[in-house]
């Protein structure tokens, strides 16, 4: 027996809050461009890096799958306003921002690699590297951690 058509199509409860985080993370994007344009690094530092959390803390079981669903908000918004330039500071101080306003413990962490020289900006929560390629940064390592 076939469902009935609406049984099939329910609406995902968290798409539109997904949708909000997108929308969250590009006006963190627009934003940080004209910061990191007209200021300075430590200027953009102590303006969105300080201790920022808002919200309360979620529970343990939904912490991490909260990180995930903003570090996914944070991808798609990246689509839609870098396209596949690889721009990890932007990225990792927007999924920070966002992180500590859901009152997510997080860290955003600097790094480097030696040989061939790069650096690399990532957010960690509850174990994970939020990151574009997470087995990639085995090879930094961590010069400074900024904590929620």
């Amino acid at each position: 027996m076939k469902e009935p058509e609406a049984e099939r199509r329910k609406p995902d409860p968290e798409a539109g809050d997904s949708f909000g985080l997108t929308l969250r993370a590009l006006a963190m994007f627009v934003l940080l461009n004209v910061c990191f344009r007209f200021m300075s690094f430590e200027r953009v530092h102590r303006l969105f890096l300080r201790d920022r959390r808002v919200g309360a803390s979620p529970t343990p079981a939904d912490g991490p799958r909260l990180a995930r669903r903003t570090f996914q908000a944070v991808q798609q918004a990246t689509m839609l306003y870098y396209r596949r330039r690889k721009d990890c500071l932007p990225k990792a101080v927007t999924t920070f921002v966002l992180l500590a306003r859901q009152g997510i413990p997080a860290e955003l962490c600097f790094g480097v690699k030696k040989f061939p020289f790069s650096a690399h900006a990532w957010v960690d929560a509850y174990g994970e590297h939020l990151t574009d390629e997470p087995a990639g940064i085995k090879h930094y390592n961590v010069i400074h951690r900024v904590s929620c």
